[in-house]
């Protein structure tokens, strides 16, 4: 029988190969690295909403123009208006504030195509998303009202509960 070795004695021919593949790793590593930074940054900056009471957004006014905002306030009941334009087109108007004993600032909601809410009525509380127009005026973007009622619902006594 004949003896066979295995074995390589030429050991730098295994480093040269060994230091490439780290350097590609380091690479490949740092890309991914870049490329994960980039699309948190990208992905915070495009959802960002600013939020803004009325008086805030008076303040702040022209800066705001073009941007996406949300606001909360109170509705003004006799502002509400509905105009059924024809079959495929509605608007739907009102103002809201932050104090109702003071209704000085009053923001105008401008919501376009939107059915009006059964909940839309004075002193309900709303919070709108939309982008500011010129005037002072905040469009709704489609969905973004909503609406909390604290009227609507009425504390239940416990004396009158069939269950006790």
């Amino acid at each position: 029988m004949s003896q066979s070795s295995w074995t390589n004695d030429d050991k730098s021919q295994l480093l040269q190969s060994n230091k490439g593949g780290r350097l590609k790793f380091f690479i490949g590593g740092g890309v991914m690295i870049v490329a994960i930074i980039v699309l948190v940054i990208n992905a915070m900056s495009g959802n960002m909403q600013l939020y803004k009471t009325v008086e805030e957004f008076y303040a702040e006014q022209d800066a705001l123009i073009g941007r996406d905002l949300r606001v909360s306030g109170w509705v003004i009941g006799d502002t509400i208006q509905y105009t059924q334009i024809d079959n495929t087109t509605s608007r739907l108007e009102f103002e809201i504030v932050d104090d109702m004993r003071n209704p000085t600032q009053r923001l105008r909601i401008v919501a376009m195509n939107e059915p009006k809410p059964d909940l839309l009525q004075h002193e309900a509380q709303a919070l709108v998303e939309g982008r500011v127009m010129e005037g002072g005026i905040l469009e709704t973007r489609p969905g973004g009202l909503y609406l909390k009622c604290p009227t609507r619902y009425e504390e239940l006594d416990l004396a009158d509960s069939p269950h006790q």
